[in-house]
């Protein structure tokens, strides 16, 4: 059935159960919100590891990472790992975490900032910012089930058929060395470009997976709350680590055999001479990948502005932990777990180029093609195991996202619409918030289904309350008034008129000044002929040839390689649209349109005179990056020092609060925080600077050995990715 066998339909229907049963189980242990929505804040180290772990690795975790390294090299690694350089400061945040002693972060803006419609509007964004993540992991998980039921050549359809063979003339042209194409062959090949024809067909539509899957996440998460969602992340979690190794040593197996190698180990040497080396560099080149340094730190500084107002993140980064210790490993560890994960994901994606470079269209399906090819012949059901696997990373997300969506829009919206209700009654609330979220990220994920561009959006959507917390935190100053300021100002700015102007002004699309694009560069590589340049400049004469007895030759024929040979290879990357997130499209009528979001920061740019055309790819993506870091924080400084603070006794109480240390006991703890209330100056002599309006406090011995610590792990990582890249040198 859907090309599966019955070991892998078998495999998958076992492990969809026994999800299910586990959120019925829960289900009977659910008597209020505190036990729906935090799990009874009794979680220890252990459950709190795999809950960040689980709940921050999603399908498009390993899918997204092997399909930027399958684009652009070892680069693509910094996909999922440009949080690296923010986990040392994890050691903080989930203390902070902790120490707010709230349901929601929604709380925060209700108790920081005395304002109740502040933390509604943060419950709204954050339903919004859960639907942008959970499409991220629905279309990962979808394209890659769609590659795992291909349907053959003889099914397809007249248009499928035709497609492809568009796709196999762009792929035959894109694998020539471009100054050796004819004018009409390069024209042609800017034209295909812009089509994007598929080169893989499936029994299954994305759509049709999409929903499935969400169907799935919805009633065991529905069903048994924080509990569920945790007791699952703990078995999910080993089904990741299986999913992040099991491709490699089939993929390695399968370069020796196919390549000639002599065994599994020496498919890393036989990898090194089929891949250009620059495809081996941790940072990618201007012109041929997606992560280059300056884009890196863009993307690191954007992250961990944004990662204190992750909804989630008061949830499984310390909020539902037993202690503050355990709320500390938790959040740090789980990281960590996902961060070296991620150099076999890496792996995998440099496998996947080495076989298959030449054959995927769409980047997306690299994981489930190379699964299909290396996994499907072996059979023992691996295939339906591999799929589990990717339910189990995306469910573990999924069920967390959700429930905290749930659970901002009943505490910090729903209750002041009805309240004092039965806990019961906010449960059922709750659950049906939990089926809104899931369907907005099943429209999303249909709308844009492009993974590593739905990233893009995850990562920047937190900029519109950011600024609000991290001033907040060490400034007293800090207003109601300039923090509203900020969040409207940046909403406005960076998503909604970005959104609504194209809507409302549906020529923008077609405007020909829009539909500027990036002059690519032709990007010369000078490097010792491998054996896959020998072989492809074999193919360029034959090619040659064929053009020639038709009279259509327009270059010298090109000369063979030999191996070791010094070569001088050609490319031209694609342009990019300027300003338009999803790119241009050709549309049936030969006309051209833009498509996703538009980039309002590129027409500021544009008007000071830069020549956009003239830059790299990349750099496109960078500049838009330091508005969303630099204007909210501004914003909130310069309009606090004209505005009104909120009211001291507020400030009081919340800084004395995050100052007191938390007690396990939650009697004891209670009885403690109302000590630091009557006494709101208690733990003042913590203070960096006594007697001002900052709040900085000094370190502890925990505080500086867990950020040295984390510091270790960051540097262990890049070091065990460089010694991973040399292998086989």
């Amino acid at each position: 059935m859907f090309g599966l066998t019955q070991a892998d339909l078998i495999v998958i229907v076992l492990y969809i159960g026994v999800m299910i049963g586990i959120g019925y189980w829960a289900m009977k242990r659910i008597k209020s919100q505190e036990d729906f929505f935090m799990g009874g804040r009794a979680f220890g180290k252990l459950l709190q590891v795999f809950a960040m772990f689980g709940s921050g690795t999603s399908t498009d975790s390993p899918v997204g990472t092997a399909r930027n390294t399958f684009v652009g090299g070892l680069s693509g690694i910094w996909t999922v790992l440009n949080y690296l350089f923010c986990t040392p400061f994890y050691w903080f945040i989930g203390l902070w975490y902790r120490r707010y002693r709230m349901m929601t972060l929604g709380d925060f803006f209700e108790e920081r900032y005395q304002s109740r419609s502040m933390a509604g509007i943060y419950a709204i964004f954050g339903l919004f910012f859960f639907i942008v993540w959970l499409s991220v992991g629905f279309s990962a998980a979808s394209k890659t089930i769609v590659a795992l039921t291909p349907k053959p050549a003889q099914e397809l359809t007249v248009e499928e058929s035709r497609e492809l063979g568009m796709f196999t003339r762009m792929k035959e042209l894109e694998s020539r060395d471009y100054k050796l194409l004819a004018e009409a062959e390069k024209q042609e090949l800017a034209e295909l470009r812009e089509l994007e024809p598929r080169g893989k067909y499936s029994y299954l539509s994305g759509p049709m997976v999409i929903v499935f899957i969400s169907l799935v996440v919805l009633i065991y998460s529905w069903a048994g709350g924080l509990t569920a969602a945790y007791l699952s992340d703990f078995i999910q979690g080993i089904f990741i680590i299986l999913l992040s190794f099991i491709l490699i040593p089939f993929g390695l197996y399968q370069i020796s055999a196919r390549f000639g190698g002599a065994g599994m180990i020496d498919g890393f040497r036989v990898m090194h001479q089929r891949v250009p080396e620059e495809f081996f560099d941790i940072l990618g080149s201007a012109y041929a990948s997606d992560f280059t340094w300056y884009y890196l730190l863009a993307v690191t500084t954007i992250n961990l502005v944004g990662i204190v107002v992750q909804p989630h993140m008061i949830v499984v980064g310390g909020g539902s932990a037993r202690d503050e210790l355990s709320a500390r490993v938790g959040i740090m560890v789980g990281n960590f777990i996902k961060r070296f994960l991620t150099i076999a994901w890496t792996l995998t994606g440099l496998i996947a180029l080495t076989l298959y470079a030449g054959e995927i269209a769409d980047p997306d399906l690299v994981w489930g093609y190379a699964t299909l090819d290396l996994l499907g012949p072996v059979g023992w059901g691996l295939v339906g195991l591999m799929i589990a696997a990717l339910m189990a990373a995306l469910m573990s997300s999924a069920s967390c996202y959700i429930l905290v969506a749930s659970s901002l829009l009943v505490r910090n919206l729903y209750r002041w619409i009805g309240p004092e209700r039965q806990e019961g009654h906010y449960v059922f609330i709750g659950r049906i918030c939990s089926a809104l979220v899931i369907t907005g990220g099943v429209f999303f994920s249909i709308y844009y289904y492009d993974v590593f561009d739905q990233l893009k959006v995850a990562w920047e959507l937190p900029v519109i309350f950011a600024a609000t917390v991290w001033v907040a935190m060490f400034w007293r100053r800090a207003s109601a008034s300039a923090a509203w300021v900020s969040i409207i100002s940046t909403a406005l700015l960076f998503f909604i008129i970005p959104i609504l102007f194209p809507v409302v002004h549906p020529s923008m699309r077609t405007n020909e000044k829009y539909l500027a694009t990036t002059r690519a560069k032709e990007v010369i590589r000078r490097y010792e002929a491998k054996e896959f340049d020998v072989l492809r400049r074999q193919q360029e004469i034959e090619g040659w040839k064929e053009l020639d007895v038709a009279g259509l030759a327009e270059t010298p024929l090109p000369k063979p390689l030999a191996l070791g040979e010094p070569i001088e290879i050609t490319t031209k990357p694609p342009a990019k649209s300027i300003y338009w997130t999803k790119g241009i499209k050709l549309q049936n009528d030969g006309s051209r349109s833009g498509q996703g979001f538009f980039n309002i920061e590129m027409v500021f740019l544009s008007w000071i005179g830069v020549d956009l055309a003239s830059l790299p790819n990349p750099m496109i993506e960078t500049l838009r990056l330091p508005f969303r870091i630099i204007l909210p924080i501004l914003l909130m400084v310069i309009f606090s020092l004209f505005t009104s603070p909120v009211n001291r006794t507020a400030l009081d109480r919340f800084y004395a609060k995050m100052k007191t240390p938390v007690n396990p006991d939650p009697e004891k703890d209670r009885r403690e925080v109302e000590l630091s209330y009557a006494n709101p100056t208690r733990f003042d002599h913590v203070k960096v600077f006594p007697n001002s309006q900052f709040e900085f406090t000094r370190w502890t011995k925990e505080d500086t050995y867990g950020f040295l610590l984390g510091i270790f792990g960051t540097i262990l990582v890049i070091v065990l990715t460089l010694l991973l890249a040399g292998i086989g040198t």
